[in-house]
C-alpha cells in the first residue's frame, strides 16, 4: 500500500470508530478551560451596609451593587448621594426625593455600569 492510501484510510478509520469525535470533544474543552466563563461576585446586603460612608459608598440598585465612591465629589445631586451609601438606594435613584423628585436621567443611567461590582446574593 502506498503512503498516499494511508493518508485516506487513516482519517477515515478515526471517524468511523469514534475517535475524531473525541479528539474535537477534548478540543473544546481545552478552549472553554482557558475561557472561562465570567463569575459574578455577589454580596449580602449586611456587607453593603458596612460601606456607608463617602470614604465607601456602596449602593444595591435593582438587585445590583454598585461602588460609587469615586465619583462623590463630582455628584451632579451634591451631597445627596450620600443618603443612599449603604442601603438599597433604589427607591432614591429612581424619585431623586431630596433634589427634583424625578428619576435620574438617562445619561446618569449609561454612567452605572462603570461602578457595578457585583449582585445581591439571593
Amino acid at each position: 500500500m502506498s503512503i498516499y492510501k494511508y493518508l485516506i484510510v487513516i482519517p477515515l478509520l478515526l471517524v468511523l470508530t469514534g475517535c475524531g469525535a473525541q479528539i474535537s470533544k477534548e478540543v473544546v474543552s481545552q478552549d472553554q478551560a482557558s475561557n472561562p466563563k465570567e463569575v459574578i461576585q455577589t454580596y449580602t446586603m449586611n456587607e453593603v451596609s458596612l460601606h456607608n460612608s463617602k470614604d465607601s459608598c456602596w449602593l444595591l440598585l435593582n438587585g445590583k451593587v454598585y461602588d460609587v465612591t469615586p465619583m462623590i465629589d463630582g455628584h451632579g445631586g451634591g451631597d445627596a448621594i450620600l443618603e443612599g451609601c449603604g442601603t438599597n438606594a433604589t427607591e432614591l435613584y429612581e424619585t431623586r426625593p431630596m433634589g427634583s423628585g424625578t428619576p435620574h436621567s438617562k445619561k446618569a443611567y449609561t454612567f452605572l455600569p462603570n461602578y457595578y461590582i457585583g449582585d445581591l446574593e439571593q
